[in-house]
């Protein structure tokens, strides 16, 4: 059985995006005793609109928290069933190495942003999915279908024989990310800024590209390097 989401949520972001998309998900919703501004004022009604009663909580200070139903992890099979019923050229962002839930967040965000159309995440190599990751993704993760997978390297093969093009993210690699045609299908694989993608995982790339030319300094954090390569990709998919 797949394990489960953790079920608290923190922050304004994160919990106006599930009211709006997911409403379904807030089982209890607790508001700051504290404060009784615009923002909380606002977020009251946006819950009492989707049917959702807030309790005010003494023990928060600043941020908002809800509680939310127990979900299942989206899995390799339901990736399966998502592809095949897609009928436009995909857009997907591959999480191999991402130890900080921190990170895991920010990737989150920036793949919410760009329309990134799936998140593929390698459960026994990445951060768990937690209420870190959640706040500090902002909501995003309402937006996009995560799934995560235990064998990655199936996962990528079975990619690769439905005609998606693989590609790793290296310091080391020789073609620049702005060279690359991004309008096919195409999944983006990005490691930890330590160690990078795993080698297992760049043998099975189609193509490794990179995303500094500074000979001195050549690596950024992998949420930023994320960002950068993820907007490339949706500009050139809306020209």
């Amino acid at each position: 059985m797949s394990k489960k989401i953790q079920n608290k949520r923190i922050g304004f972001h994160s919990i106006e995006s599930i009211i709006k998309v997911n409403p379904y998900k807030i089982k209890k919703l607790f508001v700051p005793h504290s404060r009784e501004d615009k923002r909380i004022v606002n977020l009251i009604s946006l819950a009492e609109k989707n049917g959702i009663k807030c309790q005010v909580s003494k023990k928060l200070k600043q941020e908002p928290e809800a509680e939310i139903i127990n979900e299942s992890n989206l899995s390799f099979k339901d990736l399966k069933i998502f592809l095949k019923d897609s009928n436009k050229k995909l857009n997907l962002l591959i999480l191999d190495n991402v130890i900080d839930p921190r990170n895991l967040g920010a990737c989150i965000r920036s793949a919410a942003v760009s329309e990134v159309d799936a998140l593929i995440i390698n459960k026994h190599h990445c951060a768990p999915l937690n209420d870190v990751a959640h706040s500090v993704s902002s909501g995003g993760a309402e937006y996009i279908k995560i799934f995560f997978v235990s064998n990655l390297i199936n996962c990528i093969k079975y990619l690769k024989n439905i005609n998606i093009n693989i590609l790793g993210l290296s310091e080391h690699a020789e073609k620049d990310y702005n060279e690359i045609d991004y309008k096919e299908n195409t999944a983006l694989i990005m490691g930890s800024e330590e160690g990078g993608i795993r080698k297992k995982t760049q043998e099975n790339c189609d193509q490794m590209i990179r995303l500094s030319t500074n000979k001195n300094f050549k690596s950024f954090n992998v949420s930023v390097a994320t960002g950068i390569i993820l907007s490339e990709i949706s500009r050139q998919r809306k020209c």
